[in-house]
């Protein structure tokens, strides 16, 4: 039902949502301390991208599983044209069709 839809799964939206938020973190849309709680990466590497953030190291599922340490995993590894744009709205609509792209690729 849900492909005669055409929706996308609820955790493709989940996953939308969260990197919306940290995308409006990282651009000072929001009114979250981005300074405070995203770290750029010290050494980049080829698997981050150019604005890759430190990731959390977590000892506790209850913690890993909370909103920066599991968002900064999916950010980090965002091809360079999604995390280059600029308007949320855009970057949404950008990251829905790269997420369908890679389901496409996997079935």
């Amino acid at each position: 039902m849900i492909e005669r839809l055409e929706w996308e799964p609820l955790q493709t939206r989940r996953k939308i949502s969260r990197m919306a938020m940290l995308h409006k973190t990282q651009n000072g849309q929001v009114a979250i301390p981005a300074q405070k709680f995203l770290q750029p990466v010290t050494r980049p590497t080829r698997h981050h991208n150019s604005k890759a953030f430190q990731r959390y190291h977590t000892k506790k599922d209850c913690y890993k599983n909370t909103f920066f340490p599991r968002s900064i995993a999916d950010w980090n590894i965002l091809p360079e044209n999604l995390i280059n744009i600029t308007n949320t709205e855009t970057f949404k609509e950008a990251l829905s069709t790269h997420y369908k792209q890679e389901r496409n690729l996997s079935n």
